[in-house]
């Protein structure tokens, strides 16, 4: 029964990331570690592990749809590397309630986003796109550091950035993050899951967790995960996406408010 939950939440993770251009961590990080129960810590190495699967399929789709700004690509790419391997290293030296409490509080950021979303208030202006080295480097440098300690692909924070800062239409923003997180996810999952040894509870004990329990869990997950990037790459242009970030921001609300409940019985 674990198997087939795993490969499902696999598909609604990939999908909602491939149409989203997010890694699908904003949902499997609270399904393992709320309905599963699995430990926080890995909870997000299995799903850093998982969101390249997502991010090949989307980025091989929206490459092929024209939607991918290689240059920018290119300019985001070397700080968001050094900045997620970091950050995914010392996130394992943190207790789990504590990057539980953040993950929630991030939640809520995610639900204000998909509210400002849905009200247009993020819309593209129509600018030319201003794709500088700083511009880029900046998104770069704030999406590795929220990926790596929070165990997500950076999508959520990456989108918008992209879309307002380096002024690259909204569609062509999605695809550009999948091309981007391909690469950081799977450098920050490697970093993520070698020093997943070092992870401590919220007692400052270990878990007692190593790389390859990240690995053998993610096997489950990855073929749904490349099913459904593609398949959410492809709904990209053929759905209403307000609907999408409607039933999204639901599931944002229940996830947010069941992890900070944890983190504060468990820190308070």
């Amino acid at each position: 029964m674990e198997i087939l939950f795993l490969f499902g939440l696999g598909v609604i993770a990939g999908t909602l990331g491939g149409l989203l251009g997010i890694g699908g961590s904003v949902i499997m990080i609270p399904a393992l570690s709320i309905i599963l129960g699995w430990q926080f810590h890995l909870a997000q190495a299995v799903a850093m592990t998982v969101n390249p699967a997502v991010a090949v399929s989307a980025a091989t789709k929206h490459h092929r749809n024209q939607s991918v700004s290689w240059t920018a690509v290119r300019r985001v790419l070397p700080l968001s590397i050094v900045c997620i391997c970091i950050a995914a290293w010392l996130s394992n030296s943190i207790d789990a309630a504590w990057l539980e409490m953040s993950f929630g509080c991030f939640l809520i950021w995610v639900l204000w986003d998909q509210i400002a979303c849905l009200a247009d208030k993020t819309s593209q202006s129509g600018d030319e796109p201003n794709e500088t080295i700083t511009r880029c480097g900046i998104t770069g440098g704030v999406t590795g550091v929220t990926a790596g300690f929070l165990g997500i692909g950076g999508g959520l924070i990456q989108v918008p950035l992209l879309n307002t800062l380096c002024k690259i239409p909204m569609k062509k923003a999605i695809g550009t993050s999948s091309a981007i997180m391909f690469v950081t996810a799977v450098i920050g999952a490697a970093v993520k899951d070698a020093s997943l040894v070092n992870s401590v509870n919220e007692v400052g004990e270990s878990n007692g967790l190593h790389a390859m329990d990240a690995v053998i869990k993610s096997a489950w997950l990855i073929p749904g995960a490349l099913i459904g990037g593609w398949i959410g790459a492809k709904l990209t242009n053929a759905l209403p996406v307000k609907q999408i970030r409607i039933a999204f921001a639901v599931l944002v609300v229940l996830a947010a408010i069941q992890m900070l409940t944890s983190a504060i019985l468990v820190l308070f």
